[in-house]
């Protein structure tokens, strides 16, 4: 029989360190031939213009982040930098790097989702993990074509996601001000955020009372 101990370790590999070494064979087991980030040295203009210039945190962090890699590999980690440029330039473990550390809390996140139910089959942890694990697999294909915002926007929805669950649950007010803080700053990660809007509408709103003028859900969200 388990020890809590064991449960956690267990929960932690599966949760946190599986997830992350799917995702690295993702980045480093083959080459897509869509894109080009292994090669590129640095963010490329495009990101900055049209639409892609509204993704501020990605943006932010592609800059940022490659240059500390960039200091630290230089720095402190100078005997790596020829092995480190055969898989990728310095820009693209960045990305790597940005995209897993997401990547492992939208695994935690989305455990919580799956704790915080209820009733129904996600009770029984093998279906749970089941399920958990399919997801896991079908975020890390999509990464055969990588980007510096998708782990990001992920994240958020699924943040976003938890903190509706919570509220639907508890109507606690503070989990429907920290939805709407997690809608407003996701926005800036990418135009997916209004994901939020909708999912929070499709799982707290009667559209057919809604058609006979009753408004519950106002009352539900009266605070004071």
């Amino acid at each position: 029989m388990l020890t809590k101990n064991d449960e956690k370790i267990n929960g932690f590999l599966f949760v946190a360190v599986l997830p992350f070494l799917l995702f690295a064979m993702s980045y480093y087991g083959f080459e897509s031939s869509y894109v080009r980030l292994k090669t590129m040295e640095k963010a490329p203009d495009f990101m900055f213009s049209s639409v892609y210039a509204y993704r501020v945190i990605p943006n932010y962090l592609s800059v940022h982040v490659t240059e500390m890699v960039t200091f630290i590999v230089n720095n402190h980690l100078s005997f790596l930098k020829n092995f480190l440029l055969k898989q990728g330039t310095l820009f693209y473990h960045s990305i790597f790097l940005i995209n897993s550390f997401f990547f492992v809390l939208s695994s935690v996140v989305l455990n919580s989702i799956f704790k915080s139910s209820p009733a129904g089959a996600l009770l029984y942890v093998n279906i749970r993990r089941m399920i958990h694990l399919l997801a896991i697999f079908f975020i890390v294909i999509i990464q055969y074509v990588p980007t510096n915002c998708d782990s990001i926007a992920i994240f958020f929805y699924l943040l976003g996601g938890l903190f509706t669950l919570k509220y639907v649950q508890n109507r606690n007010p503070l989990d429907f001000i920290l939805l709407w803080v997690v809608i407003f700053i996701s926005t800036l990660a990418r135009e997916t955020a209004c994901l939020n809007i909708s999912f929070f509408a499709a799982v707290c709103i009667d559209f057919e009372k809604l058609k006979k003028r009753i408004f519950p859900l106002s009352e539900s969200l009266c605070f004071w």
